[in-house]
């Protein structure tokens, strides 16, 4: 296993890392946010590693999108739980994030990788700074509400517009045609 396939799987683990931190500090401590931002640095990391040093692989293009979706779903479902965000916004993420990973899976089984695009890079990267932000709001009260709110309708305005993309550039893999 490759460096930047490693760093994946950390992440991966880090997931019920940060969901125990977060229990035990909430929004009042910058601990939970430091644990999220230093996982989600290592997807920006393991790309450039695996893209500088040719380190690419059909598990890390399948894994990696599939990662970075546990970690911000997870960390935009311990906020809903906290009644820090809304559901619906988070209703909204998911239900792309599920979409996305169906036509994934179903062009996957006709031997098709659909490899992140920048649209899909831009919106978790969204989602991620959004999370961050939140889980600052308590140490962060000088920032007014509505600074979290337009993070949170960019990453939820981001998520749709990025999976109608893949949807639009991946509809062959649908086959309409014989449903």
């Amino acid at each position: 296993m490759n460096l930047a396939n490693k760093l994946t799987i950390i992440r991966l683990f880090m997931v019920p890392v940060f969901v125990v931190i977060y229990n035990i500090f909430g929004v009042n401590s910058v601990i939970p946010a430091i644990i999220f931002a230093l996982t989600s640095a290592t997807d920006f990391l393991d790309g450039h590693i695996a893209r500088s040093r040719n380190l690419i692989t059909t598990f890390g293009k399948f894994m990696d999108p599939l990662v970075d979706k546990v970690l911000t779903q997870a960390g935009f479902l311990v906020l809903v739980g906290s009644g820090i965000i809304p559901a619906w916004a988070v209703i909204i993420i998911i239900f792309r994030e599920l979409l996305i990973d169906g036509l994934r899976i179903l062009a996957a089984s006709n031997n098709i990788t659909i490899a992140a695009s920048i649209y899909g890079k831009l919106k978790t990267t969204s989602q991620m700074i959004t999370i961050i932000l939140y889980l600052l709001s308590g140490v962060l009260t000088f920032i007014p509400n509505i600074v979290y709110d337009i993070f949170l309708y960019i990453s939820v305005i981001l998520t749709i517009l990025s999976g109608m993309d893949y949807l639009m550039k991946n509809i062959q893999v649908l086959d309409l045609d014989n449903i």
